[in-house]
């Protein structure tokens, strides 16, 4: 029968859907369609179909301009993950743990021929912190001088899509939004 296309791609994107009459490891599975519709929504966008049989079918899919993609270096301290935007970090040490040095209540460490301050991320968030021979810093500079972010670990690099975070009852410093990587749990974007 003939349908709108607005019902055309109800039905396309109901979990399930599928064209083939058997699935394989790529294709098949009716899921394709119902997760492209469920993060467009979940992104306040909108997906139409346009299709003319015997021509063929145009999608098209509109996104906020508030949405922005950024890269962003992926970190874990105490197997919380977070996101670092690439470019505030104007490189990256791996050091030995005996290397910090404790100044006037401050952590420091040997840079350059001075010193850079050292945050440690478990601190600012209050997570429990695990002693390590070695940690990675990255180094952030952003209006000031630079200062070291301590994490246990640097997983990669993504390309993130930012949300940011504008309830004032959940807003924390530092913390510029958040994102989801794809598995649903979701990981702060941090405010260098």
């Amino acid at each position: 029968e003939e349908l709108p296309a607005n019902r055309l791609l109800d039905i396309i994107s109901t979990p399930g859907f599928t064209t083939r009459d058997e699935a394989d490891l790529a294709s098949g599975r009716g899921v394709g369609m119902a997760a492209v519709q469920r993060t467009v929504d979940e992104l306040g966008g909108t997906v139409t179909v346009n299709t003319t049989p015997g021509e063929g079918t145009r999608f098209t899919i509109r996104l906020p301009l508030t949405l922005l993609i950024a890269d962003a270096l992926m970190v874990t301290v105490n197997e919380q993950r977070f996101a670092v935007p690439q470019t505030s970090v104007r490189e990256v040490l791996a050091f030995e743990s005996s290397a910090v040095k404790t100044f006037e209540n401050n952590e420091v460490i040997p840079f350059r021929g001075g010193v850079l301050p050292v945050l440690r991320l478990s601190r600012v968030f209050g997570l429990a912190q695990r002693e390590q021979k070695r940690m990675h810093l990255l180094v952030i500079e952003h209006s000031g001088p630079p200062a070291g972010l301590a994490v246990d670990r640097i997983t990669g690099q993504r390309e993130i899509v930012v949300r940011s975070i504008t309830d004032p009852f959940i807003r924390v410093p530092g913390v510029v939004g958040a994102t989801e990587l794809g598995d649903g749990r979701p990981v702060l974007i941090l405010d260098p």
